[in-house]
């Protein structure tokens, strides 16, 4: 049986609440997206950028903050843009093709993905203003 990716390219498609664009695995891929620019790009405090705020990026940012990483609304060290084709699409601008794959290996790994606790959780930036 062959596994195919989670990603295809620098997109994540699918159906909103349905395998991979449920609420728990964008948390997970948001964490793995945090602790991949931490380990690897050796951001000590990475930044996500969304375009807009839905089910969606709000689950990935949710993620990517327990990893520690702020989320604005517009740029940062990773953008996400959110766009509906045939299916509800997120597209990663910011990181290759060979670095998701390296994020999937993180998130199929054994490797426990560590989670900040207290001030260490990364914020949410709208308009300048930390919410």
């Amino acid at each position: 049986m062959l596994l195919r990716s989670m990603f295809e390219g620098n997109e994540l498609s699918g159906t909103l609440g349905e395998y991979p664009l449920t609420a728990e695995n964008l948390f997970r891929v948001g964490l793995a997206l945090c602790t991949y620019l931490v380990i690897e790009r050796e951001k000590e405090k990475p930044t996500l950028g969304l375009d807009i705020l839905n089910f969606a990026t709000i689950a990935l940012a949710v993620g990517f903050m327990a990893g520690g990483g702020d989320v604005f609304i517009g740029e940062g060290d990773l953008k996400v843009l959110y766009r509906v084709k045939e299916k509800h699409t997120l597209i990663f601008e910011g990181i290759t093709d060979l670095e998701l794959k390296k994020v999937e290996s993180i998130l199929f790994s054994r490797y426990n993905i560590p989670k900040k606790r207290g001030e260490e959780v990364g914020k949410l930036w709208i308009e300048g203003r930390k919410l």
